[in-house]
């Protein structure tokens, strides 16, 4: 799943960049077992629905959590906030022993944290979004985690 994940993505971004290269650097792409989840922020609704079509037209998509926000403005202090978080998060994440961090992909936009990725347990799936939960700065966390029901 891996590499099918990897392949997902690469075809995710030729799309949305050849589609409109300005959308694509404002969003973030995590692909996990065929999910998608999308963030970022672009200033209007008929583009967020048009990226959402595009990234359905490529093979192996199953699901799109599409969590982009539409938003005018892009306030440095806001963007500076989310990168604090964000480094607060990872950082925190690594250091934990009871979870591998590689497993996880974390983004945060305008002070929400968006996880998605793969968990062995229910138990990891609360310390990471406890983790996001405890960061400064963020106000909400949205989880986007399965837990890994194959067990070889």
């Amino acid at each position: 799943t891996s590499i099918n994940d990897k392949v997902i993505y690469v075809k995710l971004r030729n799309a949305i960049y050849n589609w409109n290269p300005t959308v694509s650097e404002k969003i973030s792409l995590s692909v996990d077992n065929g999910t998608i989840l999308v963030t970022g922020q672009l200033k209007n609704v008929d583009t967020k629905i048009k990226l959402t079509k595009i990234i359905w037209e490529v093979n192996g998509v199953k699901e799109v959590n599409n969590k982009v926000q539409i938003s005018e403005t892009n306030n440095i202090k806001n963007i500076a906030k989310d990168l604090a978080s964000l480094g607060e998060i990872k950082a925190k994440l690594m250091a934990s022993k009871k979870l591998n961090s590689l497993n996880f992909s974390i983004d945060v936009v305008n002070n929400i944290a968006y996880i998605s990725g793969i968990a062995s347990s229910e138990e990891e799936i609360a310390i990471v979004t406890q983790i996001a939960r405890e960061a400064r700065f963020i106000k909400e966390v949205q989880n986007f985690v399965k837990v890994n029901q194959d067990k070889r």
